[in-house]
Parts: C-alpha cells; sequence; structure tokens
C-alpha cells in the first residue's frame, strides 16, 4: 500500500486536504490550527540546521512539516470559504439590492428560479459584496428570456441557507454553489443588457452556450425531445421535462443528461480519431495536442464551464500533457490531482453528491473495468466496443450504488439494457450535436446533419421511455450513513481479496456486509411505526 501511494505524488496532499476540510467542518479549534503552523514552521527550522539536514534518518522531519503546514493551509482555506457562505443581514430586514443572473432561468411548476449574484445595496455594499443566492420569480415570461449577465434591481427579503429546514442533500449542493440565501421577489426592475465586453468568460460561455441550445429549436422534433437534446449536448437544463428525467433515473441513465467526464471523453475521442490520421512524429504530435486541447477546453466552454465538465477537462490535459512528453501517465495520480485543484478552488464540493459520484465512478472504471476485460478476451475491434461499454457500466455502477442507495434511495434493474445503446447512440449524438450547432449558427444549418440528428434523438428517447415504463424497472429502499460506509468497506476488502487471495479479506468483506443487513433490517422493523 505504501509503495503505491509512493507512486502517486498527489495522493498525500490530498488526503491532508481531506482531513483539514474534514477537521474544520466538524471539529474546528483555532487553537489547534494555529499550533498546526507554528509545528510545521518549527519542523522546517529543525530540518535545515545544519547538523541535521546531511542525516538520512532525520528525513522525516520535513515530511512532518510540510505535513503540518498542508493541513493548516487546508483548514484555513475551508475557514476562508465558510465566512463567505455567511449572511450578514437579519432575515426580516426587506432589502433593495442590485444583482446580476449567473445562469439560465430555470422554469419552475409555479414559478422561475435565478442564481444570482449581488453586486450592491444603498445600505451596505462590501457586507454582501459578490454574495450568491437563489431567487423566485414569479412566472413572467420577461424574466425567463433573461441572459446571464443581465442585471436587475430586487426589493425583496432573503432567508440565509439552513434556515428552512432544507434536505442535507440539498443544503450540500447551495453550499458547493457557494449559495447564500434564498428568496421570492415580487418587485423587480430589469435593467438595460451590458455590453458583451463587460460581461465575465463565464456569462460569455453560458450566453454562447444559450445561443448554441437555441440553434436545437429548429430541429423538427417535439419539444420534450428539443429540451432532452440541449441537456444531453450542452447541460442546458432549463426546459427539461420532469417526465424525461424520472425515465432517465429509473433507466440508470441520469448522467447522460448532466454534463460529465462521460461527454468531454467522448468529444475529446472524436478529435483524437478526426486528428489521427497525423504523422506520428515530435512535429505533429505536438500540433495533434494543440488542437485536442484547444477542442476540448472549446467543449467544456460551450457547455457553460460547469463544474464536472471543468473536472474532467483538468483530468484529460493531464493525461494528454503526459502522454505528449511521452510520459506514462498514472491514471490514479491524474484523479488525485484533479480532485486536489477543484477542492482548493471550492471545499465545498467534498459534500456535493456529483462530485462523490463522478470521482467514486471513476476510481472504480479504472479499477475494475481491466479486470473485468481481462474476463472476455476479444480481438475484434468490433466486438470488443460493447464488451468495453458494458465493462464500464458494471464498474461504475458497482462502485456508485452505496451512494446512490443513499443520496437517492433508487436502483435501476434495467441499467445493463440501457447504458449500453445510450452510450452508443450519445458517441454519435453529441459530438454531431455540436458540429451541427456551431454550423448552424452562422448559416443555413445542413439538412442531411438535421435528419441524422433527429433520427438519433428519437431513438433515445424511445429507448429511455420503453424501459422506464416497464414495472418492476428499479426497486426503492434507501439506507443510512453508516450502512453505506460499511458497504463501502465491504466492496474495499472484496477487491483486496481479489488482488491478493488473503482469505482474511474476504471473511471481512462478508462481515461488513452482515453488518450492513443487521442495520437495514433493524431500521426497517425497530424503528418503524405501527
Amino acid at each position: 500500500m505504501i509503495n503505491e501511494i509512493r507512486k502517486r505524488p498527489f495522493t498525500r496532499p490530498l488526503f491532508l486536504l481531506l482531513t483539514g476540510i474534514l477537521l474544520q467542518i466538524y471539529l474546528p479549534s483555532s487553537i489547534f490550527t494555529w499550533t498546526l503552523l507554528i509545528v510545521g514552521v518549527g519542523g522546517l527550522l529543525v530540518a535545515m540546521h545544519p547538523k541535521i539536514k546531511p542525516l538520512y534518518k532525520y528525513k522525516w522531519v520535513w515530511g512532518a512539516a510540510f505535513s503540518s503546514l498542508l493541513l493548516f493551509l487546508a483548514m484555513q482555506n475551508m475557514k476562508f470559504h465558510e465566512d463567505r457562505l455567511r449572511w450578514n443581514f437579519p432575515e426580516e430586514k426587506r432589502m433593495q439590492v442590485w444583482a446580476q443572473l449567473e445562469d439560465s432561468p430555470v422554469e419552475k411548476n409555479k414559478s422561475i428560479l435565478c442564481e444570482m449574484k449581488l453586486l450592491s445595496s444603498p445600505a451596505d455594499q462590501k457586507r454582501i459584496m459578490d454574495r450568491r443566492v437563489q431567487v423566485y420569480f414569479p412566472k413572467d415570461s420577461l424574466i425567463f428570456s433573461l441572459l446571464p449577465g443581465e442585471k436587475l434591481l430586487l426589493n425583496m427579503q432573503f432567508t440565509p441557507v439552513g434556515q428552512r429546514n432544507e434536505p442535507q442533500g440539498y443544503l450540500h449542493y447551495l453550499r458547493s454553489n457557494r449559495i447564500v440565501a434564498t428568496g421570492y421577489c415580487a418587485d423587480y426592475t430589469i435593467i438595460d443588457d451590458p455590453e458583451e465586453s463587460s460581461l465575465s468568460l463565464k456569462h460569455k460561455a453560458l450566453r454562447f452556450r444559450q445561443r448554441l441550445a437555441d440553434q436545437i429549436n429548429q430541429l423538427s422534433l417535439p419539444q420534450t425531445a428539443k429540451s432532452t437534446l440541449a441537456a444531453l449536448t450542452f447541460g442546458h437544463r432549463a426546459t427539461l421535462d420532469k417526465e424525461i428525467m424520472k425515465d432517465f433515473s429509473t433507466t440508470g441513465v441520469m448522467h447522460i443528461i448532466s454534463v460529465s467526464g462521460f461527454h468531454v471523453a467522448i468529444f475529446c475521442t472524436f478529435i483524437s480519431f478526426m486528428l489521427s490520421a497525423f504523422p506520428n512524429t515530435v512535429g505533429f504530435r505536438l500540433i495533434r495536442f494543440l488542437f485536442t486541447i484547444t477542442f476540448l477546453w472549446g467543449f467544456v466552454y460551450v457547455s457553460g464551464l460547469s463544474a464536472p465538465a471543468v473536472r474532467a477537462g483538468l483530468m484529460l490535459t493531464f493525461f494528454l500533457v503526459g502522454r505528449l512528453i511521452s510520459r506514462r501517465a498514472d491514471s490514479y495520480n491524474i484523479l488525485a490531482a484533479s480532485a486536489f485543484l477543484m477542492l482548493v478552488y471550492n471545499p465545498w464540493f467534498l459534500f456535493d453528491s456529483g462530485f462523490q459520484l463522478s470521482y467514486i465512478a471513476v476510481f472504480f472504471i479504472l479499477y475494475l473495468q481491466p479486470r473485468l476485460n481481462s474476463l472476455l478476451t476479444i480481438r475484434n475491434p468490433l466486438l470488443a466496443a460493447p464488451r468495453d461499454w458494458t465493462s464500464v457500466t458494471l464498474a461504475a455502477q458497482a462502485g456508485t450504488t452505496p451512494l446512490c442507495l443513499y443520496v437517492f434511495g433508487k436502483f435501476s434493474l434495467v441499467f445493463l439494457f440501457t447504458n449500453l445503446p445510450l452510450a452508443a447512440l450519445s458517441t454519435l449524438l453529441i459530438p454531431l450535436t455540436v458540429a451541427w450547432s456551431l454550423v448552424s449558427v452562422g448559416m443555413e444549418y445542413p439538412v442531411w446533419g438535421q435528419e441524422i440528428i433527429e433520427l438519433l434523438c428519437q431513438w433515445m428517447l424511445w429507448i429511455v421511455k420503453s424501459f422506464g415504463r416497464i414495472p418492476g424497472a428499479f426497486v426503492s429502499f434507501s439506507i443510512g450513513f453508516l450502512e453505506m460506509l460499511v458497504s463501502y468497506g465491504s466492496i474495499g476488502f472484496f477487491l483486496y481479496y481479489l488482488k491478493r487471495r488473503a482469505p482474511y479479506a474476504l471473511l471481512v468483506a462478508l462481515g461488513c456486509l452482515l453488518i450492513v443487513f443487521v442495520l437495514m433490517l433493524k431500521a426497517r422493523f425497530v424503528y418503524a411505526g405501527p
């Protein structure tokens, strides 16, 4: 185990970063935090002493000092982000504030939801500067037509996050998106749209995504299909139908309509395939790398710079850089590096279920897929592709099932039958729709491209609806936090048994599984009402 960690240098700082975040959240102590700084600085001074520095037996002092300093910085970083989520105004106070729209408005049953950034207030500008809030507006076509970056004058009352007894999962979602308060606003004034040059990169990306999503409305498809295609390709979910979302969730393919590593990997693979005709020389490798990186981050840009797309972009960039310099890129180290950077940027991502699911899924795909593929050796590339898709699905499902049961309380029984055809359709549909949308922005859209996209989209929705409406397509049961942790313990010991063939590991895995069953039975029969 120690040797595996040493081969992946980002795992140790990631572990210290995670420890610092959790300590600051659950055991905050300023005395302990500053003690870490003193120990770290003192350790560095001791390690640099002329009599100690050359001695190998004291090399551990360097590691202890740097670990203390990194733990101190992790806790301070978490404290800084905690302070940014504090709401300093009384709840009962009605306020008049300038605010800027941060994302496309989302239509709800009785209102329109907007994520906004507070810019200034006549009372106190500094204390609410750059605070993000969720604002519900009455259904109004003017609000729904607003673009990211537009400004409004709001006259409303805010409620700090955590004051309305939000579910734990939704509370983590709000914090990971840096939402500090929510409220309903019926009294507002729309200000003139700012100039394009004054918008931030994020707002420009979201507006460009909106333009591409609007191009999809030219297709001869039902509105439900158009909104699904916009969500699949660009992550634009403002008008996504709830019934369709339910069908995707039931069939175990919800990740397909949320831009993530799956989409970025498909687009990157497509670009790499298109550029594979270049000779394999140093100069052409560099050209191929630059083109791939440009198109890769271009896709991340048109997806609105969403956090899952940025995570996947970072991982693929590290991998491509390693391949360019002829270094064997360690996938686990790349995974740890991307997680480290994302958590430094926003430690609240650690508590977001989307963040957790994506990294757990990628880890299990990296670990289990090669072992599953080795069970069935296929040399024909056309036959190997379905085997690879199936093994990826099984590996990801094996890793994410305990967390899905804890967060969503649902398990799809048809995921294996839907993931394979939908992955194949998405591999064609995503790059084709992106290319068609880009071309159709500035000129008449090509008919042949339209017909192909419409056909693929109809097939996809037919598969999702057909399997989603099957009786018994999913089972509903949830597990608690303790059961989830013990389940992952069981999975970990079972994987260790498969690798080392240690009998005690299998015994512990089965024991953990028994504990999970006992806890589930206790929750069902002991705590259940009459």
